[in-house]
């Protein structure tokens, strides 16, 4: 993890831009944590990542802790908000990646599960501000020789969104 990269989002649909193009860069076994506010766009960004890879009925999943999605790879969709961390282990995020799932996190951070080696952090913020205008702040961070390789990719293709 030798880089953040940033970007600003400008709207809703650009955040589902966002999650388009991060779909064609995910893979069996990596995780991505969504961390952020309420009412960031977390969501938004995980229906875009799975619209892009076919699937429409992307819910969130703060009641049900766990949607799986049938699409290439097949993807969990996982929500953190109501859970203590103490209970993080019950949601078998190892089984998942071992099942060939790439994973989204809501609420989530690398260390709560330390040993996924393959994983981005995006980081979802707005200031007062920019909630006026929709706008959000995007960073991202990579953990693992080839979710590096596909953040780098990421940010060739979106890098006229930078910060």
């Amino acid at each position: 993890m030798d880089h953040l990269y940033s970007y600003i989002i400008r709207s809703p649909k650009m955040m589902l831009d966002l999650g388009s193009v991060i779909a064609s860069l995910v893979f069996p076994g990596l995780v991505i944590y969504l961390d952020g506010k309420l009412g960031t766009g977390k969501t938004t960004l995980v229906r875009g990542i799975a619209w892009a890879l076919g699937w429409r009925g992307v819910r969130s999943p703060s009641f049900t802790l766990v949607n799986e999605y049938p699409t290439d790879p097949p993807m969990a969709h996982i929500d953190l908000y109501r859970l203590e961390r103490t209970e993080f282990e019950d949601i078998a995020v190892e089984e998942y990646i071992d099942n060939g799932f790439f994973v989204a996190i809501e609420w989530g951070k690398p260390d709560y599960f330390p040993y996924i080696n393959q994983w981005w952090h995006v980081m979802i913020l707005y200031d007062d501000d920019l909630i006026k205008r929709e706008e959000r702040k995007v960073k991202i961070t990579a953990f693992g020789d080839k979710a590096e390789e596909r953040l780098k990719h990421l940010d060739r293709v979106v890098s006229s969104w930078a910060l």
